[in-house]
């Protein structure tokens, strides 16, 4: 949405927009208080079982992730206000574009980020770090070329899927991606 007027096509006609609307703040309120947290969490508590050898580059891993949930917040608000005002003022649609691009890049960052710490680990994460430096790598690209793309968000889908799969496996056997020894 770039206008009122496409938000007004988006939602139809009478007594469907109203409906629509309805449940359209509903999916935003469980996006910020669920999905988003969730996400965050995730995100940050892989970065930090991840910090053994880099600690500084798992903090700025987990800098990015929070500061894109944070982004994520505020585009939800923003969303809430554009859905619940239908002549919604112009001024909302910038604010709107200022955070979730730079939301996108920021998860593609610290995707990359998790990626480089998941490289210092044993065989296993090393092979899962492939989907998660690609996944950051191809939605940072898509992002900048094609931000429309269903490619982009399939990408983070592929990164996070990556480190989900580390993470249940390290559950039952942590010794497959503990640290990789030093020679």
């Amino acid at each position: 949405m770039r206008s009122a007027d496409a938000l007004r096509q988006l939602f139809g006609s009478q007594p469907c927009a109203d409906r629509l609307a309805v449940a359209q703040i509903d999916a935003l309120l469980l996006d910020m208080f669920a999905f988003i947290p969730a996400y965050a969490a995730f995100l940050t508590l892989g970065a930090r079982a991840l910090w053994a050898r880099w600690p500084r580059l798992a903090l700025a891993a987990i800098g990015a992730m929070l500061a894109a949930a944070l982004l994520d917040e505020l585009e939800d608000l923003i969303l809430r206000e554009l859905v619940t005002s239908w002549q919604s003022p112009m001024a909302l649609f910038e604010p709107l574009f200022w955070t979730v691009r730079p939301k996108f890049a920021l998860l593609g960052v610290g995707e990359m980020l998790l990626g480089v710490l998941m490289l210092r680990r044993a065989r296993l994460t090393r092979i899962a770090a492939v989907p998660m430096l690609a996944g950051g790598a191809i939605s940072l690209a898509l992002l900048f070329a094609g931000p429309h793309d269903p490619w982009m968000m399939k990408a983070h889908t592929f990164a996070w899927t990556a480190l989900l799969v580390v993470a249940l496996i390290a559950a039952v056997r942590p010794t497959l991606a503990e640290p990789a020894r030093r020679a």
